[in-house]
């Protein structure tokens, strides 16, 4: 078992969160044979955990980025972001319920909107 500081179990299950659904949407485009997917990196602010989308081709992440999702780095819980700068108001899940559950996540971001 592995331990993480309070501090900093958002950033490592946003990590974790990201390495799998990287994973998962490569296999996924190869296996379709397709050369594009999406690639999800991350950025560590203040207050809040950015996570940004880039649009990969053959393997070379390509310029441009768009912001997928906020992480709040003392509770876990995640937003749908109303701009770069700032997510939207109301919680629409917890990173916890995400690792568990990661089919849930598609590229698109639609996991997001409220139901």
């Amino acid at each position: 078992m592995t331990f993480t500081a309070p501090q900093f179990k958002a950033e490592y299950q946003t990590e974790c969160l990201l390495e799998v659904l990287n994973n998962e949407w490569k296999v996924l485009a190869t296996e379709n044979g397709r050369n594009f997917y999406s690639y999800l990196t991350m950025s560590v602010g203040p207050k809040y955990i950015k996570v940004w989308q880039s649009d990969c081709y053959d393997g070379v992440v390509r310029e441009g980025r768009r912001c997928f999702m906020f992480v709040d780095k003392e509770t876990g819980a995640c937003y749908k972001p109303a701009s770069y700068k700032a997510p939207a108001k109301g919680i629409r899940f917890y990173i916890e319920s995400l690792l568990e559950t990661p089919e849930v996540v598609d590229s698109y971001g639609s996991f997001l909107y409220r139901r």
